[in-house]
């Protein structure tokens, strides 16, 4: 059976496997290993019975409390699902939304602030993501979902540093990035009608500029190799260990 890039949930637009990626050294990346995903608030019983049969050992959340609170996680009754939550939002990132929902912000100015917030991503953020790398040594070969709201940007920037781990070459790991402007999240729920189509368009997309400007910025800050995996906490044997976990020989 050929593993499937997006999963058909019903309640989940965006939900992807991680899978089938180069990973260089005659090595590609895992299926059923890493998923990513958008909200999990709508989804339907039959999205929890396939969630249930996928065994997953953990799930990280890059939502605010708040956020979560708003639409909190649907998930199978009685899981055992370990979950991590180290949920954040860039600086500024509510003062954006604020400026949308009030039809202030132009096009331009809204592209700029985006791209801004993948370099503070890379510059601020790398603690939030290093429970994520934690969970997977933990889950030692068990499957873990990562997610956020749209599943795009918070969860688009931990998907890039997990085939960055992996050994995925930039052009590969924006490939898998911009895969989520085929399946966009309505946002509807926490915006107004001052929102222009324009507006919303960009606020649902990704833009290759995002990704170079992240990657960029984490080389700039910590070189070519695994600086940034050094400054999350991971040893030698940690990180080689990480990649066994979610790479395997192509053939």
């Amino acid at each position: 059976m050929t593993p499937t890039r997006r999963l058909p949930f019903e309640g989940a637009v965006n939900f992807r496997d991680l899978g089938g990626y180069p990973a260089g050294s005659g090595r590609m990346t895992r299926w059923n290993r890493i998923y990513r995903s958008d909200s999990l608030a709508e989804l339907t019983d039959a999205d929890l019975d396939r969630l249930s049969s996928m065994g997953l050992y953990g799930l990280v959340d890059f939502r605010l409390p708040a956020e979560a609170a708003k639409k909190p996680n649907r998930l199978p009754p009685d899981h055992s699902i370990r979950m991590s939550n180290p949920g954040f939002l860039p600086q500024d990132g509510e003062i954006m939304l604020d400026r949308v929902r009030a039809g202030t912000i132009t096009y331009d100015e809204l592209m700029a602030e985006m791209t801004l917030h993948y370099k503070l991503y890379a510059q601020r953020h790398l603690p939030n993501y290093a429970p994520l790398f934690r969970l997977i040594l933990e889950a030692d070969g068990k499957p873990v979902l990562i997610h956020c709201t749209s599943g795009k940007d918070r969860t688009g920037w931990g998907s890039a540093l997990v085939l960055l781990a992996a050994g995925c070459d930039d052009e590969t790991i924006i490939t898998d990035f911009l895969l989520t402007n085929d399946y966009r999240r309505d946002l509807a729920f926490m915006l107004s009608n001052k929102v222009t189509p324009e507006i919303n368009a960009l606020l649902t997309s990704v833009h290759r500029v995002f990704m170079i400007t992240a990657l960029e910025e984490l080389r700039r800050l910590h070189g070519n190799g695994e600086g940034w995996m050094e400054q999350m906490g991971l040893d030698a044997a940690e990180r080689s260990r990480l990649r066994a976990l979610i790479t395997m020989p192509e053939h």
